[in-house]
């Protein structure tokens, strides 16, 4: 016979939804398994959290202000908003936008001038 989690419905309600506890620190705190606080979760009726961030979108034209007209880097942008630079990374491709070092690339070769030239 299955030995039953020592934690009431209630309890697990308040630590995982009033306190945002997540499944893992559930399970470590109460010495199972993750799937088992997922189980028994389910069993309490409490809905779980998605494992993924909630997802944000930035209108095209903000983004083009701040990484084009402003020339702020992936970090700054990041940080303004709030996300991670991996997000900011793949608004940036989704929008087109071209990396820096292709930008770099691209004003060497229309310049006329050789590469390593063209950083000095």
């Amino acid at each position: 016979m299955k030995k039953r989690l020592p934690i009431s419905c209630g309890e697990l309600q308040r630590l995982y939804l009033e306190e945002g506890l997540s499944m893992a620190a559930l399970a470590r705190q109460l010495g199972c398994s993750a799937p088992t606080i997922g189980r028994r979760l389910r069993e309490c009726g409490i809905a779980t959290r998605s494992g993924r961030f909630e997802q944000r979108e930035i209108p095209r034209a903000a983004l083009v202000r701040l990484y084009l007209d402003e020339g702020l880097p992936l970090r700054a942008i990041a940080k303004r908003l709030g996300v991670s630079v991996g997000t900011v990374n793949n608004w940036r491709r989704a929008c087109g936008l071209p990396g820096r070092r292709a930008a770099r690339r691209g004003e060497e070769r229309h310049s006329g001038a050789a590469p390593s030239e063209a950083r000095r």
